[in-house]
């Protein structure tokens, strides 16, 4: 069983094509995850890319906080979190220990 009832913070910034993280077109706000899912958020090295609630099992998500690690290839400027907790995407305040030049800290 998976977090139940989850919110989480819903975005998607101009830049990304699809329907990525966003549920029902909004541009940005708050989104009620089905059951089972998390929250999930990307970054590049400046900003937000996609907010919104991670299809995948809940057990991928095993922390309440957003804690982003490095995603894609090697070298690459992307970072992703899976995360619990109430709205917990909207904050990746871990990114300033994650990238070597910028942060997306206070995002949220």
């Amino acid at each position: 069983p998976g977090p139940q009832n989850l919110t989480c913070v819903s975005y998607k910034h101009p830049s990304v094509r699809g329907a990525l993280g966003v549920a029902g077109g909004a541009a940005a706000g708050a989104v009620r995850c089905p059951p089972g899912q998390c929250c999930v958020g990307i970054w590049n090295r400046s900003h937000a890319l996609v907010q919104g609630c991670w299809g995948g099992r809940g057990d991928a998500c095993p922390s309440a906080t957003c804690a982003p690690s490095p995603a894609g290839h090697p070298g690459s400027s992307m970072l992703l979190c899976l995360c619990h907790g109430h709205l917990c995407n909207g904050n990746a305040t871990a990114t300033a220990t994650a990238t070597a030049t910028g942060t997306a800290g206070g995002l949220g």
